[in-house]
C-alpha cells in the first residue's frame, strides 16, 4: 500500500515549499512511502520528435533522492487546461490546435467548461492533428515522448509506473460539470480507449515491468458519476489512477466505488492520485477514512506545495493547519501484507488502529514473505504504542514502538487482528484557520505563495466556504438545494460566483449579491 503526495521537481516551482534535497528523506520520517512527480511535456518533448535529455537528467535526480530514502515514485505526465498556449500548463505551443479561438484565461477550472480554445486543443488531441514538419500527429508524438520517459527508468526500482495523462478532458463534447450531462462512456470508447491502446503498447515495448496508469474523463471523479475507463494495452501492468475532490460525502462515496469497480472489471491496480486540496482537517479525516474503508492506496494533493506539510523547515506556503493536515495524513497503515487484507480502520482521536488480514494469499498469487510491515507514522504516535494480536500463531518480531512494526505469521495462520493503540496523549493542535484567500492554479504557476488574505466572499472557493460554519449557515439559508447538490461536487477548485453560470437555476445574480453581502460581514 502506498501513502503519500505530490510534488513538483526540486527548484520548479519557483515558490515557497519547493521539495529540496532534504525533502525525501523528511517524507519517508513522516512515515510516508510514495510520491506522484509531477512532469510537463511541454518540457520533455520542447520541439516536436526530440526528448529533452536534460529534463531526463533533472528528473534522473530527484527519483535518485526518493530511491535512497525509500520512497517510490509514479511518473506524472501532467496537465491543467492543456497547456499555457490556451491553459495553464502542460503541452507545449507546437502541439495546440485551438482551431480560430483566443483563449479567454478565465480561473481554474472554468477554462474546462467554457473556453471554446481549451476545448478545440483537446478536440484535435484525440484526433490526432497533424503536426507540421514533423510527420506526425500530436497524440503520435506524445505517445513518442511517455515512452521514452518510461525507457529511461525501466531498471530504477524505485519507479513503478507512469501516469499517461492527468485529467484528460473530452473537448467540446461532455464538458459541463452538471452530473446529468457528464457521463459519457460512448466517448470513453471513442477517444480514450485507443490513445491508451496505443500507448500502453508502446511503453510495454519499451519499459515491460513498468505499471501504466490510466485516468478517466477529469469530471468523473468530480461528480461522481459512473466510471468506464479503458485499459492500457498492457494486461499484466494495468493501473487505475483517478482523482476524489468531491465536497460531499455521498458524491466521494460514488466516486469511489465507480472507481473500485472499474479496477475490477479491467483487472487494474487502483490508487487514487488526487484527493483533499483544502484546510479543512475534518475533511482530510473524514475521506482517509473513506479510502481506509476501501483498502484503497493514495498520493494526496495538499492546498499548498506537499513539501511544506512534512517539513517544518520551510514556510506553510499556502498550507494552513498543516499540523492537523499532517495529522490526519500521516496515517498507519500496512504497506506489505502477508497474505490477503481485509479491513483497516484508524480513529484519530482516541489513537487505535485496527488491521485484518488472512494469511491466505489472493487467487493465483504466491507468498514470498511471512512478514507483514505497517507503518506507525510518528505525528500520530509519538510516544510510541502497544500492540495486541489475535490469530493463529501471529507474533510482533519488530522493536518495542518501532516506526515499523513488524508481524510474522505462518502461511496457514489463518486470520490476523492486529490492534495497535497510540501510547500518552497527543498534545494540542493550534486553532484551526478558516481559509479565505481565492486560489488558481495561474497564481501558483507564475511564482505567488498565495493571494493576500481577504474576507469571504462568492470569490471564495465553494469548498472554503463550506468549511467555515458562518458562511455554511448562510448557504443552507439562502441555497439549500446547492448545498446539497451533485453539482458541488466540482466546488473545491471553484469559486461560488463561478459555479453560478453553470447552476443559474439554483444560484441567480440577485441571490449571489445577497449572499456576498452577508459574507462581507464576517470577520477574515
Amino acid at each position: 500500500m502506498l501513502r503519500g503526495g505530490n510534488l513538483m521537481l526540486p527548484g520548479n516551482t519557483g515558490e515557497q515549499g519547493s521539495p529540496d534535497a532534504e525533502t525525501p528523506r523528511k517524507l519517508a520520517d513522516k512515515g510516508f512511502n510514495g510520491v506522484r512527480l509531477v512532469l510537463f511535456f511541454d518540457r520533455l518533448m520542447p520541439t516536436p520528435g526530440i526528448v529533452d535529455e536534460d529534463y531526463l537528467a533533472e528528473i534522473s535526480d530527484a527519483v535518485a533522492g526518493y530511491r535512497d530514502a525509500g520512497v517510490y515514485v509514479l511518473l506524472d505526465v501532467h496537465q491543467d487546461e492543456y497547456g499555457p498556449a490556451v491553459g495553464i500548463r502542460g503541452l507545449p505551443a507546437w502541439a495546440t490546435f485551438p482551431g480560430e479561438y483566443e483563449p479567454l484565461r478565465l480561473p481554474f477550472p472554468a477554462g474546462y467548461f467554457s473556453d471554446p480554445a481549451i476545448q478545440t486543443a483537446f478536440d484535435n488531441f484525440w484526433r490526432n492533428h497533424p503536426v507540421p514538419g514533423a510527420g506526425a500527429g500530436v497524440q503520435d508524438l506524445y505517445i513518442e515522448g511517455a515512452a521514452a520517459l518510461a525507457a529511461r527508468f525501466r531498471d530504477e526500482p524505485a519507479v513503478f509506473g507512469i501516469d499517461l495523462m492527468n485529467e484528460p478532458f473530452p473537448g467540446t463534447r461532455c464538458n459541463q460539470p452538471d452530473p446529468r450531462s457528464a457521463d459519457c462512456p460512448e466517448l470513453e470508447k471513442e477517444l480514450l480507449a485507443p490513445f491508451y491502446k496505443r500507448a500502453g503498447e508502446a511503453i510495454a515495448g519499451v519499459a515491460p515491468r513498468m505499471v501504466v496508469f490510466v485516468e478517466p474523463f477529469m469530471l468523473q471523479g468530480a461528480l461522481g458519476v459512473p466510471v468506464a475507463t479503458p485499459p492500457p494495452g498492457v494486461p499484466a501492468k494495468r493501473g487505475l489512477s483517478y482523482h476524489q475532490y468531491g465536497t460531499l460525502a455521498d458524491i466521494r462515496k460514488r466516486g469511489n466505488e465507480f472507481a473500485m469497480s472499474s479496477a475490477l472489471a479491467t483487472g487494474s491496480a487502483i490508487l487514487n492520485t488526487e484527493w483533499g486540496f483544502t484546510n479543512d482537517p475534518a475533511v482530510w479525516t473524514a475521506q482517509a477514512e473513506e479510502f481506509d474503508a476501501l483498502l484503497i492506496p493514495w498520493l494526496a494533493w495538499t492546498r499548498g506545495p506537499f513539501a511544506p506539510i512534512v517539513d517544518e523547515r520551510m514556510p506553510a506556503a499556502g498550507n494552513d493547519n498543516r499540523e492537523a493536515t499532517l495529522r490526519a495524513l500521516a496515517r498507519p497503515y500496512p504497506r506489505a501484507t502477508s497474505g490477503t487484507p481485509l479491513s483497516l480502520a484508524f480513529d484519530e482521536g482516541t489513537g487505535i488502529l485496527d488491521y485484518h488480514y488472512t494469511t491466505a494469499p489472493v487467487e493465483s498469487a504466491l507468498l514470498r514473505s511471512d512478514i507483514t510491515e505497517i507503518v506507525m507514522p510518528s505525528p500520530n504516535f509519538p510516544a510510541g504504542y502497544t500492540v495486541e494480536i489475535s490469530g493463529g500463531g501471529a507474533t510482533v518480531v519488530s522493536e518495542p514502538n518501532a516506526a515499523v512494526l513488524v508481524v510474522r505469521a505462518a502461511d496457514n495462520a489463518g486470520e490476523i487482528h492486529v490492534r495497535a493503540v497510540r501510547r500518552g496523549v497527543l498534545a494540542g493542535l493550534p486553532p484551526v484557520v478558516a481559509t479565505t484567500d481565492p486560489y488558481t492554479h495561474l497564481a501558483a504557476s507564475d511564482g505567488v505563495a498565495g493571494a493576500d488574505r481577504k474576507a469571504l466572499s462568492t470569490e471564495s472557493m465553494v469548498g472554503d466556504l463550506l468549511a467555515d460554519p458562518r458562511a455554511r449557515a448562510i448557504l443552507e439559508r439562502e441555497v439549500p438545494d446547492l448545498v446539497n447538490s451533485p453539482q458541488i461536487g466540482i466546488g473545491s477548485q471553484m469559486s461560488l460566483h463561478e459555479l453560478q453560470r453553470y447552476a443559474p437555476g439554483l444560484l441567480s445574480p440577485q441571490v449571489l449579491e445577497q449572499i456576498d453581502r452577508q459574507l462581507a460581514g464576517l470577520q477574515p
